[in-house]
Formats: structure tokens, sequence, C-alpha cells
């Protein structure tokens, strides 16, 4: 991996040479709750920054301008836009497309909740996604642990 590599190296804490980390941020259209658009955005923002010749040791996240669902519903209705129509736009199939779009995220919604509250009556390990079935996965152990620390 060393001989292939060309890009910037720093030095750790260490006194290792390592490849230099890889930061971004990237942002959403408008507020949402959708982890459809949320994992769409990180992923694009992973392929846009990540070395696909090295090794990953940790990825971190984070989220800012984050609001109550309730106060960005309000902020839509104060901050309806005015558009410039043209002959050439089919406003209904618009019209449509964003109906679609609006009971696509009411279903995802509902089927989040429907989650929530499963794990919330029978634990945390009661829905799981496959990938944590296979070998030397962690999210079934790590749902276990209380504050992070074992039990």
């Amino acid at each position: 991996i060393r001989r292939k590599y060309k890009g910037p190296v720093t030095t750790d804490h260490y006194g290792r040479r390592v490849p230099k980390s890889a930061h971004g941020s990237i942002n959403l259209t408008e507020y949402s709750s959708s982890s459809k658009e949320i994992i769409r955005a990180v992923l694009e923002l992973y392929d846009q920054i990540v070395n696909p010749d090295l090794l990953i040791r940790r990825i971190t996240i984070a989220t800012n301008h984050v609001l109550e669902e309730d106060k960005v519903e309000q902020q839509k209705k104060e901050a309806s836009t005015w558009q410039q129509m043209d002959l050439f736009t089919d406003y209904e199939q618009l019209e449509r497309q964003e109906e679609e779009k609006e009971e696509e995220k009411k279903k995802e919604r509902k089927v989040q909740e429907a989650l929530l509250d499963i794990k919330k009556k029978y634990g945390k390990n009661a829905i799981i996604k496959g990938v944590n079935l296979e070998e030397g996965a962690t999210g079934i152990s790590r749902n276990r642990q209380i504050g992070g620390h074992r039990e």
C-alpha cells in the first residue's frame, strides 16, 4: 500500500509517517430526517474524499443546524418561494413528483417509527441488519453494552 500511495503524508503522535486524513463536509438540500437522503449524502461525500487504495481506521460523522420537526414545518410555511413560470415546463408533472416525494417521506417516517417502537418494546437487538450477523460484526454486542461498557 505504501508503494502505491502518492498523496500527502503527515506524522502521527508516535512519529510515524502516515497518509493525511481525509476530511470533508456536505450539505443536504433541505432539512430532513430521511435516512435515505442522509445515507445518499454520506456515500457521495465518502466517494469524493476517500482514497480507495488506503485502509480505513475510523469514520466520524457530525451534524449541525439541527432543528425540531415542528420548527422545520413552520419555516417552510413562512418561507414560501416564488417562481418565474415558463411555457416549456409541465408544472402539473412537477407537482405530482413533489407529492410522490412527500408520500415516500411519510412512508419512510412510519417505518422508522415502527422500528423504534419495536426496539423500545423488545430491546435494541429485536431488529438488526443482516450485516450484524457476519463474522467480526460488533453491532449486537455493542447494543448489549450499557453506556459503552461491557455488562
